[in-house]
């Protein structure tokens, strides 16, 4: 492969089609010297097109090189990892080349070639990234062994017994580190992935941006890794962290298991409704890749009391069993299974305990929604999950009211049923029989309980629900009125908002605190630009925000997320108050979000607009929300055109980040987002001149 790169180097040496570009170093881009103090800001060449003087190949676009074999990375469009040649630090890029040409030599570019490259710096939520604009065989510069992985702690990656990622680590993000002797355990962002945590307890997700590893079977919990290497990828949607760390390893060996741990799977148990008097049989299977199985034990606890321990039988091959004792009506049995192998390795199944445990409910009666929908130890997870179930409920949104359409998702219709008011009584019900329902049937729904990206539902694309009318026409339960900080922005399995799943819930006297929740206001650019999925941040008087998302129901409200709506009514912007907002509660995209179903869900909007007329004044407003957690608006006016400078100093008087750097702004009233995500709860205060005014405001971060 290399030989046919220097025939079309040798071919095309001589042309050159760059224009003259500034010539930067990739620290040039990546280097954040006061990130301590600022948090992680996009490059300070943001926006700018630029050539990379020098790099070497550490991840090559396709696999072997070849462009039949597909990409190595999933990143939206073909990509490499580009690092510098002797520099670690701020010394790696992930680069793009959307809509690369035919043919083009990008395609065969292998690890330890080096190259030139001009392109577009953008930021895609925190990672820097680079987009190509063109690349000739005349970019390559020539050849190297590919550099070795610098090799780090989890605690230089992360908080010291947890997972917040710190903020320090920036300086790797896209250079390839290796982390040695740590062991597996669940969690992850998706298929492919999981954690990894040290002696200390420290924790880091392993990624899955790499094709060879996105369907991967990952390591059994408890599995002891030699090494971890990968380039270290930043995220800000990783749920209960607000900053974190991915290790993502691109090709085989990257991942190199030292000790197997025992694999338990097939987890069955019999009866799957219990009664009353009923003996529980569990079934697993229990397989270790380079030994035997020793002991495997079953605990279970009763209403969340002391563990019994129950010794597991090997009746046949790797099927081991055990029989839970009969319990009480009514009784909540959860449980975990331990097995040992011959090298004395362990392993819990479920991993985490303390909040995913198998479980069931001894019942007397009929099943209902609650019952599978009930998830108390905070995992989200049915206790029926993957069996089938028969329940019954009144249609609460049908698909002409949640018709599916998130920006960048694939959303799909949405059909709802619910029994009563109070926690846990709604779900999602899925197939073509429940498309054809409409608000007000009375249901029998049967099917498979399924876990849907975090979302509980009967039916899945095998096995559709199947529905029987009872009746037409039924009411609908009256919406459960919920403060927005008992939702708030809680991540997945949060019981306190978990319980609300799929329930017609209503948030009342709220305020738009951000009319786009995920970037800037206007329309949504793709990878790479201003993001906008139609959800906005909305606060009652608690003063915590929570999302609503315009974008999936059936309604004239949106937050121009499309060119062009800005002109639509009814835009909702920041500043806007609702008596009320009533929808469907459900989670998305590691969230949970209010989805309202037709324009009747909104009551009493109150638009305060901007005036077209010039402000007469300089004035500099108290910030919105305040007290705030993490981010808050700032709106100021200036009557005439000059140069302002806005920065926030801490109680002490010490700068710790400036919004606004001496820019030229014309006359008009202008808002600005502060994020204090990255800073310690207290008093601050943010300092405005324009000219010769100058105004200090103070407002207090309330984590």
């Amino acid at each position: 492969m290399k030989k046919l790169f220097l025939i079309i180097f040798s071919l095309l040496l001589s042309i050159n089609v760059f224009a003259q570009y500034p010539e930067v170093t990739i620290k040039d881009i990546q280097y954040q010297p006061d990130i301590l103090i600022t948090g992680d800001q996009p490059s300070p060449l943001n926006g700018d097109t630029v050539t990379i003087k020098c790099g070497v190949v550490m991840v090559a676009p396709y696999r072997d090189a070849n462009p039949d074999s597909g990409t190595t990375l999933i990143a939206g469009a073909p990509a490499l990892i580009l690092q510098d040649t002797s520099e670690t630090d701020w010394g790696g890029m992930l680069v793009r080349y959307p809509n690369v040409p035919a043919g083009n030599p990008f395609a065969i570019l292998d690890t330890g070639t080096v190259i030139k490259c001009t392109g577009v710096v953008v930021e895609y939520f925190k990672t820097t990234e680079f987009d190509l604009i063109s690349f000739e065989a005349s970019d390559v510069l020539g050849f190297m062994q590919r550099p070795q992985p610098v090799t780090v702690t989890l605690e230089s990656l992360a908080d010291s017994a947890g997972r917040q990622g710190k903020l320090l680590a920036e300086r790797w993000e896209s250079v390839f580190i290796e982390v040695d002797t740590v062991t597996a355990t669940t969690g992850g962002v998706g298929t492919g992935s999981y954690e990894v945590f040290d002696e200390y307890n420290t924790q880091v997700i392993v990624g899955n941006q790499s094709s060879y590893y996105r369907n991967a079977v990952v390591p059994t919990p408890g599995t002891v890794l030699k090494h971890v290497t990968g380039y270290i990828q930043n995220r800000d949607n990783i749920p209960n962290t607000t900053y974190a760390n991915l290790i993502n390893p691109t090709y085989p060996g990257d991942v190199e298991v030292l000790l197997f741990a025992p694999n338990v799977s097939n987890l069955t148990r019999d009866p799957v409704l219990v009664d009353y008097g009923d003996d529980v049989t569990v079934t697993a299977s229990i397989v270790d890749q380079d030994g035997s199985v020793d002991t495997a034990k079953l605990f279970y606890r009763v209403d969340r009391g002391s563990n019994n321990a129950l010794t597991m039988t090997n009746i046949g091959g790797n099927t081991w069993s055990a029989i839970v004792p009969a319990q009480n009506d009514s009784s909540l049995i959860d449980f975990f299974i331990y097995a040992v192998d011959n090298d004395n390795n362990k392993t819990m199944y479920p991993a985490d305990t303390s909040r995913n445990r198998f479980f069931y409910l001894v019942l007397n009666r009929p099943l209902t929604i609650q019952d599978v929908q009930y998830s108390p130890l905070g995992s989200g997870y049915s206790g029926y999950n993957g069996y089938t179930v028969t329940v019954s409920g009144v249609v609460t949104a049908d698909t002409s009211d949640i018709e599916g359409n998130e920006t960048g998702t694939q959303s799909f219709p949405q059909v709802y049923i619910q029994n009563g008011q109070g926690p846990w009584s709604a779900i999602h019900i899925y197939g073509t029989e429940t498309n054809d329902r409409h608000r007000g049937d009375l249901v029998t729904v049967t099917g498979p309980v399924y876990e849907n990206y975090g979302v509980t539902q009967i039916g899945n694309n095998t096995t559709g629900a199947t529905v029987v009318v009872n009746a037409t026409g039924q009411q609908l339960p009256e919406p459960k009125v919920l403060s927005t900080a008992e939702i708030d922005l809680i991540g997945d399995g949060g019981v306190q908002a978990e319980q609300w799943e799929g329930v017609l819930v209503e948030y009342q006297n709220v305020t738009v605190t951000d009319e786009n929740a995920d970037g800037d206001p206007g329309p949504d650019e793709g990878t790479g630009g201003n993001r906008n999925y139609g959800d906005i941040l909305v606060a009652d008087a608690s003063n915590s925000n929570t999302r609503v998302d315009l974008q999936d129901g059936t309604h004239t409200y949106h937050n121009y997320w499309f060119p062009g709506m800005d002109t639509i009514p009814i835009y909702v912007k920041q500043g806007y108050t609702f008596e009320s907002i009533t929808g469907i509660l459900w989670f998305s995209f590691s969230r949970y979000k209010l989805i309202p179903r037709k324009n009747d869900d909104f009551s009493g909007l109150s638009a305060v607009e901007n005036s077209n007329e010039l402000p007469v004044k300089y004035d500099l407003s108290q910030n919105y929300p305040n007290p705030f957690n993490p981010s808050t608006r700032i709106n100021y006016s200036i009557p005439v055109e000059g140069n302002v400078m806005l920065k926030i100093y801490d109680i002490l008087g010490r700068e710790v980040r400036t919004l606004i750097n001496n820019e030229l702004k014309s006359a008009g009233q202008y808002t600005i987002n502060f994020d204090a995500s990255n800073l310690p709860s207290g008093i601050y205060f943010y300092r405005l001149q324009a000219g010769d005014f100058v105004l200090v405001k103070k407002m207090i971060l309330l984590k």
